[in-house]
């Protein structure tokens, strides 16, 4: 599976889980090519790192004219999701970002999603403890990042055209 698709289908089923939980913040890939800065309230992720789980695997196709063979491997792609939440002092029983956060974390465990994940080939990792590091924003104020990290699995493959030896003889190879 490609990063692409990986990372659409990951959106798509946390924005209607969300929405189900009264989450109505976009949901946005971060650092995009584009620059466009950041929203006020927003959750983000982010690939932060990619592993390989185990040996590839190979099968061979011959029909007749052609050999090919499929290597598979299961990739492990980890991403970092973070909130952003501008505090209305005025409003007491808002949501802040780590609230929204907590909200994610639990979305992304939950079993509703893992089964929308499996459907689509991917599987779901235990998600990381949630950290909350403080930075001073663009307008010169104290802010949080409070972030996670949860690694999805999903294969790759790749196909090729490989030889086809149609006979073998002793110290003599054709192919």
């Amino acid at each position: 599976m490609k990063q692409k698709k990986l990372e659409a289908t990951v959106r798509a089923a946390l924005l209607m889980l969300l929405a189900e939980q009264g989450i109505r913040l976009p949901v946005l890939a971060a650092f995009q090519p584009t620059k466009q800065g950041r929203v006020d309230d927003g959750i983000y992720f982010f690939p932060v790192n990619r592993g390989k789980r185990g040996w590839q695997s190979r099968k061979y196709q011959d029909d007749g004219a052609a050999l090919t063979a499929t290597e598979s491997q299961i990739n492990e792609s980890m991403y970092q999701f973070q909130a952003f939440v501008e505090d209305d002092l005025a409003a007491p029983d808002q949501l802040l970002a780590s609230d929204v956060l907590s909200v994610v974390r639990g979305v992304l465990q939950s079993m509703r999603f893992a089964q929308a994940m499996t459907a689509e080939g991917i599987g779901v990792q235990r998600a990381t403890e949630i950290v909350i590091p403080s930075f001073v924003n663009e307008r010169d104020n104290f802010d949080f990042n409070p972030n996670f990290t949860v690694i999805f699995t999903h294969q790759r493959n790749i196909t090729q055209a490989t030889a086809h030896i149609e006979q073998v003889v002793s110290g003599i190879h054709r192919i």
